[in-house]
């Protein structure tokens, strides 16, 4: 079974096998990318991920400590590889603007196709850029995070990528706010980029029964799938995520939410989830989602993910 860690950390395998110190050799491509014109527009572009879990994401693991982690990408692109960079940082794709609040899409992946693979074919080639030491700061606590290299783990993508995480991160949230501090690098000015803290969510009902140490057992087998959850915020998007991936079937859903505490999943779409029993359960999470900016990129490159998430029987 896929553990559900990986839905937003995408390419924690791979980017495993490139994390030591010691550079590859980059692949040829030539032949995976086309010539890029003269004067074809590029974009400066970063994804900077800070997820705090205080779920049980991992089906058959101990129930995590208020785990906070945090990815950070810095890249020279083309216009259409900017979802490229988004999945070297485990970030999912938006949802389409178009689908309403307390609205669901069905997805066939738990992560995005072109993500999951190393045969990814940009539109062009995507150079990660080194920008200094980075921080995370929250109060008088800090966080360093750590500089990988990553050869040539998706084609024509080459440099570096950030990573840190830590076990009780929950302190991190009491001030307040998160700041994202860089010294500076790869023609890249020193920048300080700040995200406020929404209040943490929980689930606390799925259909009529509590969660208990993140697992909800005993559920009926009602058409629709009600999920509730406490601390109410109403300041951020607000989005669950429900299904499994079993020996090759896999379904899974997106929803977009009013953060009002109750939301069922409808029948119809709930027909479509592959059964559910103690060995194979379903994943429900639950993910309250801020963005602030990064001086230097565009748009909202910074997200700060806060999310719970259980396991149905």
């Amino acid at each position: 079974m896929l553990k559900f860690s990986t839905l937003l950390s995408v390419l924690g395998p791979l980017a495993a096998a490139a994390s030591g110190c010691d550079r590859a050799e980059p692949a040829d491509v030539a032949a995976t990318v086309a010539t890029e014109p003269a004067g074809a527009p590029r974009l400066r572009v970063a994804t900077v991920v800070i997820r705090f879990d205080n779920g049980r994401p991992d089906f058959g693991s101990a129930p995590t400590d208020d785990r906070l982690r945090t990815v950070a990408v810095f890249a020279d692109v083309d216009p259409a590889d900017r979802a490229v960079v988004d999945a070297l940082a485990g970030q999912p794709p938006v949802m389409d603007s178009a689908i309403a609040v307390d609205t669901c899409a069905r997805q066939a992946h738990a992560l995005p196709p072109a993500a999951a693979s190393p045969m990814v074919r940009p539109a062009s080639w995507i150079q990660l850029l080194d920008v200094g030491n980075l921080e995370l700061r929250a109060g008088n606590l800090m966080l360093p995070l750590q500089i990988h290299l990553l050869p040539s783990v998706i084609d024509a993508t080459r440099g570096v990528r950030y990573d840190a995480a830590v076990e009780h991160g929950r302190s991190f949230l009491a001030a307040g706010a998160l700041i994202v501090n860089s010294t500076g690098g790869d023609g890249v000015a020193p920048f300080s980029a700040r995200v406020q803290v929404p209040r943490p969510v929980r689930i606390t009902f799925v259909g009529e029964q509590p969660t208990s140490a993140g697992v909800v057992q005993g559920l009926s087998a009602d058409s629709e799938l009600r999920v509730r959850w406490g601390s109410v915020d109403g300041t951020a998007d607000l989005e669950l995520v429900a299904g499994a991936e079993q020996e090759g079937q896999a379904a899974w859903l997106r929803c977009r939410l009013r953060d009002d505490g109750d939301f069922s999943v409808p029948a119809a779409l709930v027909a479509e989830l592959p059964a559910r029993s103690p060995k194979r359960p379903w994943t429900v999470m639950l993910v309250r989602r801020t963005r602030g900016a990064v001086a230097g990129f565009s748009d909202q490159a910074l997200v700060l993910e806060l999310a719970d998430s259980v396991h149905v029987d």
